[in-house]
């Protein structure tokens, strides 16, 4: 057969690329247009589906919005990365119904995935159907597919592009760079739109030791490798800086500003023990049919890359071809993991002291990701050997067979004696990571219970190396035998992926009911609803509380003490015990509890108006000093607003009555009128920023105003005497900084790539 001109390669890429394109569009519309591809009760319908839905209902009607009004009494939302509002891809949430493009955005970020392993293991040299393994493999292994049944959207986006920012590098350590390295530029950018800073920070550490380790096994690239690493992210920081700034902007006043505590930062580490499911599935339990009892989530904690893909993997170390790459490989692949488990290594406490970054994330099991990629990367060269009938080792062969024998045999004790596990579950138990058994999650089933299930995935996982072991024993004389392991790991990867996906309703996302009561009880107020606090967009009235770590830090201690939390120690997350009155300060009126007969619905009275005016003020040195305040019984914030620093003008008691009014309001300004005998604090009951502005509109006695945190959480503006009228903006500098960075970056990177290549000599 003659080799196929650069011409019709081109064509057959791009056929196929077309084809599982319409594939992937034809599954996600095929699907139930009420039908999540994600368990009930996850992010993606308890948050993702909301946030989507409202950037793009915001976007059709021609504004972007900056600020998220309906999530944590407000917060940033471009700041936050997770709403990536500025992510190309994203654009398909303008055109389809939103649960189909939900779906839709899932699937073709498992094909992203799929395409860049792939290309990458093209580029190793390796032959097509090792290629499609390896990326198959990919998109469906246990770091990656899960997340779909958790719902985590912004995480499959991100992770999507992380082998393809690995091959352009070695690219453009290997070969001409100019075009690999824009195209790598251009991957992290991506990488960082779509939504996860997280997957971003540990591509980067895979990028950087992927560049160690060529720089130690080939010298030539020494001043190569590292150095355009760091200048491709560079460059990608500033083509994203409309996106970073902001964030950066935005996280300096969460709750993840500066270094997390240690005891944050090392929890969710990846548990030893889980290594079991590189070929064990579901040795822990089984996602949406059983309870999982391991350390962590599953979704975190899982590694499988199939039974045929770990032998394949192995064997590619002995290949004669393949060998010293593998290594290579297996080498990044085992500091990655090194990494990923974080909290029960002591190089955990070093990097979190010394290392930019490492403070600022939990979840270290994060690092199985790039970790699998690398070895799948070895997959892909044992898949390859094989084809190519490199089988002349027979001690390998008998070496699989031997380890096969041992898993079944610990597979057979446990099926005799299921209560064998009791050790490892009490050991699991001890160290407080598990959540079986905890209020709110599923009782704890019986040993027996949990035993005979890491017995089905031993047992499961031993025959099939058994099987494995056999063919390629078979196959050194009889070729054909070869394809039995390439032929079983599609289908074993199928199969974890069908046992692993969990689907949902509409109705999930928010009850009919809750609409309900909110429509018939309209005004301008906040709930508390519980179950889905991210979801005020659907609900039609802004929640109190949510769930993303981009929570104003000011107000996660507000809600901290009114649930009498500890105040030094404020993340995300709060146990309500309380609705107290100083709930009032922020419009605080109605709280769904779930019941099980539907919903209970307490009320809470007084809540004050969005915009009101107080004519006593009072300066306290501090957040305690604030906080004692809100304590004492006579405390009204309608008469007394409690300041950081001393207003211009100051407050006047008057007789004569003022009026304020909200004249036009958008997610990101409030217009207000407002007349007052004498000066006043204009206080408005949504939550103070940094970067709110307030900005005198034409018949405004003022013509400068100053935004003051009032109250400690939300804002205060000092007016004279007169007649106001004004707009209050949210305007963070940082995005119209990062605007003009990332347009001057984007010139500079359309003028590169289209720069005329040098005449040889």
């Amino acid at each position: 057969m003659t080799p196929l001109e650069p011409a019709a390669k081109f064509r057959r890429v791009w056929l196929f690329v077309l084809l599982s394109l319409a594939g992937v569009l034809a599954l996600a519309l095929l699907l139930p247009d009420d039908l999540f591809l994600s368990a009930a009760g996850t992010d993606l319908t308890g948050q993702f589906a909301a946030w989507r839905a409202f950037a793009a209902d915001s976007i059709s009607a021609g504004h972007l919005p900056l600020w998220n009004p309906y999530t944590y009494a407000g917060q940033p939302f471009l700041g936050d990365f997770q709403s990536a509002e500025l992510y190309p891809l994203n654009v398909i949430f303008l055109f389809l119904p939103l649960v189909q493009t939900l779906n839709l955005s899932f699937l073709l970020h498992l094909l992203i995935l799929a395409w860049g392993m792939g290309y990458w293991c093209t580029r190793r040299g390796f032959h097509p159907a090792a290629c499609a393994l390896a990326g198959f493999t990919a998109a469906l292994c246990g770091p990656v597919f899960p997340h779909l049944f958790g719902g985590h959207l912004a995480s499959v986006c991100s992770m999507a592009w992380a082998p393809w920012i690995l091959i352009f590098l070695e690219n453009a350590w290997r070969g001409p760079a100019r075009r690999p390295l824009l195209l790598a530029a251009m991957g992290v950018c991506l990488q960082i739109l779509a939504g996860h800073p997280q997957y971003v920070f540990y591509t980067a550490i895979a990028a950087g030791l992927n560049a160690l380790a060529f720089s130690v096994t080939d010298r030539s690239l020494i001043r190569r490798a590292l150095p355009m690493t760091v200048v491709v992210y560079a460059g990608a920081a500033a083509l994203a800086a409309a996106q970073l700034l902001p964030g950066f902007a935005a996280a300096a006043e969460s709750v993840r500003q500066g270094k997390v505590e240690f005891s944050f930062a090392s929890s969710f580490s990846f548990p030893p023990e889980n290594l079991l499911t590189l070929f064990a599935p579901w040795f822990f339990g089984h996602l949406p049919v059983e309870t999982y009892w391991g350390r962590i989530y599953l979704w975190e904690a899982s590694v499988f890359m199939g039974v045929s893909g770990v032998i394949l993997a192995l064997f590619a170390l002995g290949d004669r071809e393949h060998r010293r790459p593998a290594r290579r490989d297996l080498a990044v692949a085992a500091l990655l993991f090194l990494l990923a488990l974080g909290g029960h290594t002591p190089l955990l406490r070093i990097l979190y002291d010394y290392f930019p970054g490492f403070g600022s994330f939990r979840t270290l099991a994060k690092f199985s990701f790039p970790m699998l990629l690398f070895v799948i990367l070895m997959l892909g060269a044992g898949a390859d050997a094989v084809v190519r009938g490199r089988l002349e080792r027979k001690f390998f062969a008998r070496g699989v067979l031997a380890v096969s024998l041992l898993v079944v045999v610990a597979g057979g004790y446990l099926v005799v004696s299921p209560e064998g596990i009791a050790a490892l579950r009490s050991f699991i138990v001890g160290t407080h990571e598990s959540y079986l058994g905890r209020v709110g999650y599923p009782p704890e089933p019986a040993l027996a219970t949990l035993g005979a299930g890491a017995a089905h995935s031993l047992l499961l996982a031993g025959g099939l190396g058994l099987i494995i072991g056999t063919s390629l024993m078979a196959g050194l004389r009889r070729p054909e035998f070869r394809w039995v392991p390439l032929a079983l790991l599609p289908l074993e990867m199928l199969s974890f992926a069908w046992g692993g996906l969990g689907t949902s309703r509409w109705p999930e996302v928010m009850p009919d009911i809750l609409a309900a009561y909110v429509e018939a009880h309209p005004g301008d107020y906040r709930v508390l609803n519980f179950d889905r606090e991210d979801n005020g967009y659907f609900l039609g009235a802004p929640d109190l509380w949510g769930n993303d770590p981009a929570v104003l830090k000011r107000y996660a201690e507000f809600m901290t003490f009114a649930q009498q939390g500890p105040m030094d120690h404020v993340t995300q997350y709060v146990e309500f015990k309380y609705l107290p009155p100083i709930l009032s300060l922020v419009r605080f009126r109605f709280a769904f509890v779930h019941a099980d007969k539907g919903y209970q619905i307490v009320e809470g009275r007084g809540a004050l108006p969005r915009v009101l005016l107080v004519q006593h003020y009072q300066v306290l040195p501090n957040r305690d000093a604030v906080f004692a305040a809100f304590a004492k019984p006579d405390f009204d914030p309608r008469q007394t607003v409690l300041l950081e620093t001393e207003p211009t003008p100051r407050p006047q008691p008057s007789a004569i009555a003022s009026t304020a009014k909200v004249t036009d309001s958008t997610t990101d300004s409030l217009s207000i009128e407002a007349d007052t005998p004498a000066p006043a604090i204009l206080l408005i009951t949504d939550l103070y920023s940094r970067d709110w502005r307030a900005r005198p509109l034409p018949g405004s006695t003022q013509d400068h105003y100053d935004v003051l945190p009032g109250d400690y959480i939300v804002r205060a503006i000092p007016l004279a005497a007169g007649h106001h009228h004004l707009m209050v903006v949210y305007d963070p500098p940082s995005w119209h900084t990062g605007l003009l960075v990332t347009a001057v970056a984007w010139l500079i990177w359309l003028g590169c790539w289209w720069l005329p290549r040098r005449s040889p000599g």
